[in-house]
């Protein structure tokens, strides 16, 4: 027997609105005022920051890696309109963010999950400690827009309207320009639409066809960036079997934040299912699991970097996988839908409460460091008069780590005030700093950091002496 309607639309409604506050609590800290920029969300804008927009946009690559004008502009765009304000920033990224759920909602839907299991899906994926890094953190506003594009262009290439392959060709390439990850999607395109060959080609030429150039640009670009990437830089890949196998064990688990899981079993698992998939006709569960595997294969191959980040598009892959083969497996054991439905909903409820106790300790770090940059940003900006070229600021920090001057260092310094010659020592012992500071006969400033983030000029010298 049916529940009666006006029951489920209740229940589900129920379950939307408590998917909606796990995605919307797991963000929300970073609007809160008294945070700052960290890290690379400050020695990104060096890059760009001086120059025109034009010399950032641009339609082919020039580097094998880290070419991605759509993200460097959004970026670029962040900074002209808001400056160094965190909050003002981040909530159009999370705008972004917000609209990827949705979009992937969508998709969950049209690949044939339930409501009640679409919704624990996004609640689980929103919540994610991986995510929210992610969507927080204006230095990987690549990932999140690439995503937007990516599953715009999946949704597209899936509705069978007039144009929408053209529509999908256009939004593959943008996921592309906004991070290279983006580039496997005809892939996944044909295994989701799973056809002959002949078919395939009429049907997804475009996208292959700007698979195809953007393919061999890449390949043209892999020697120059293979010269000066050498061992010992995290960022050199290998290409080996094991490293692949080993980094994803690693990033699987890292999602539900468990131990590594051990890397053969969980790459034959991928495997098997993945082949059973095709073979049983289940595209969709086939191109979750490829998606997954397929925007993570480019981070699998650096085994001497691994960065919670790089989990935002692959960790709702995953969540996609599992919420198709729960779908499946309910319908497999229980052929009666009012069963399906009332299963579905106990699986969907026990997740979003199970969400609620996600470990939070990577987030709490980030908001401390911000609040920690906060307090240095706004003591330097009462400090320190426009600091002209040439001045050296000496930081003496002891053991504590000077976040906000970490970043080059000195980044802040040197873009607050628009020049590139600012530079500053940290990491050297007190003694030495203050021998360099009397040495030295430009313009600069001997800091005292403390462990709150604020700090003190003790000594200063300005162009004129």
């Amino acid at each position: 027997m049916q529940p009666p309607r006006r029951v489920r639309l209740a229940v589900e409604i129920a379950l939307a609105v408590f998917a909606a506050a796990l995605c919307w609590r797991a963000v929300a800290w970073a609007l809160r005022p008294g945070q700052f920029m960290i890290l690379d969300e400050l020695s990104t804008q060096k890059w760009f920051l001086w120059g025109p927009y034009s010399s950032i946009v641009h339609f082919f690559p020039t580097s094998f890696y880290a070419d991605r004008p759509i993200g460097f502009a959004f970026i670029r765009l962040l900074t002209d309109l808001f400056g160094f304000n965190y909050a003002h920033q981040v909530a159009c990224q999370l705008a972004v963010h917000l609209a990827n759920c949705a979009l992937a909602l969508l998709l969950f839907r049209r690949l044939g999950v339930g409501v009640a299991l679409s919704l624990a899906g996004i609640g689980l994926y929103g919540s994610l400690t991986t995510t929210a890094l992610t969507a927080t953190y204006i230095g990987e506003a690549f990932d999140v827009l690439s995503l937007f594009f990516l599953l715009g262009s999946v949704l597209a290439a899936i509705s069978e309207r007039r144009g929408a392959i053209w529509a999908s060709a256009f939004l593959y390439l943008a996921a592309l320009r906004s991070k290279e990850f983006a580039i496997v999607m005809p892939i996944l395109l044909a295994i989701l639409l799973w056809r002959p060959i002949k078919d395939l080609a009429r049907l997804l030429w475009p996208h292959f066809t700007i698979l195809a150039i953007f393919g061999i640009r890449y390949l043209t670009l892999l020697p120059g960036y293979s010269a000066v990437s050498d061992a010992a830089n995290p960022y050199h890949p290998e290409a080996r079997l094991s490293t692949v196998i080993d980094s994803l064990a690693y990033y699987t688990a890292s999602i539900v934040s468990a131990r590594p899981f051990p890397s053969v079993f969980l790459a034959v698992l991928f495997i098997v299912v993945f082949v059973w998939a095709l073979a049983t006709g289940h595209t969709a569960i086939g191109f979750a699991v490829a998606a997954y595997i397929l925007t993570l294969l480019p981070v699998c191959l650096m085994p001497n970097i691994r960065i919670p980040y790089w989990l935002y598009a692959p960790g709702l892959f995953l969540v996609l996988a599992v919420c198709l083969l729960l779908q499946e497996l309910l319908a497999r054991t229980l052929p009666i839908e009012s069963r399906q439905w009332t299963a579905a909903v106990c699986i969907a409820l026990l997740c979003l409460v199970a969400a609620t106790r996600f470990r939070r300790s990577p987030v709490l770090w980030h908001q401390s460091v911000r609040q920690i940059c906060w307090r240095t940003a706004m003591d330097a900006r009462a400090q320190f008069p426009v600091l002209s070229a040439g001045t050296h600021i000496y930081v003496d920090h002891g053991a504590e780590t000077p976040w906000l001057f970490v970043p080059g260092p000195c980044d802040y310094l040197l873009l607050v005030n628009k020049q590139r010659s600012i530079s500053c020592e940290i990491n050297k012992p007190r003694l030495e700093l203050l021998e360099r500071y009397d040495r030295d006969r430009g313009p600069k400033y001997f800091v005292e950091y403390h462990k709150d983030g604020s700090i003190a000029v003790i000594a200063r010298r300005g162009p004129t002496g």
